[in-house]
């Protein structure tokens, strides 16, 4: 499911403003990689935004999108997922969700769900330190996988 239009230049406004906000100046390079990062329903790595930014500024470099994701999630702007072994993935929905993630593949996907948002840390974890969020990873083979495993057989 692609991002809505409106909903990426909700996140691209919000992502520029807090760049240029944190001193940084908003070169074309990290717009770029802004725009990639918003549009992008599928928790890309660092290789996948600069592949994808690269055919558009075909002088970026590697360097530049890592310290642009790095910046960005260091405000809390784009959030690191690491559902899968392999590189860190980034997410621009910033909202509380939570993911689903096939093992065989590794696609990761939003979810969002009122009946999971319910999920609260059992009183045990109070012993390990203070619980700020509970976010629920749903594990299992995405329907594509299923697809191409029925087709195999």
């Amino acid at each position: 499911m692609a991002v809505p239009a409106r909903e990426v230049r909700r996140r691209v406004d919000v992502l520029s403003r807090a760049l240029r906000e944190s001193g940084l100046r908003l070169t074309h390079q990290r717009l770029e990689v802004v725009r990639e990062v918003a549009r992008s329903d599928e928790h890309p790595d660092v290789e996948t935004i600069y592949r994808a930014v690269r055919e558009r500024v075909p002088t970026i470099s590697l360097d530049t999108v890592y310290r642009t994701l790095a910046t960005l999630a260091g405000l809390g702007l784009v959030r690191r997922v690491a559902a899968t072994p392999g590189p860190t993935r980034y997410d621009a929905n910033t909202a509380h969700h939570h993911h689903f993630v096939c093992t065989r593949c590794g696609l990761i996907r939003d979810v969002d769900d009122r009946g999971l948002d319910a999920v609260r840390a059992p009183r045990s974890a109070a012993s390990l330190g203070s619980v700020e969020s509970v976010e629920v990873q749903l594990r299992g083979i995405c329907v594509d996988c299923h697809k191409k495993e029925r087709d195999h057989d």
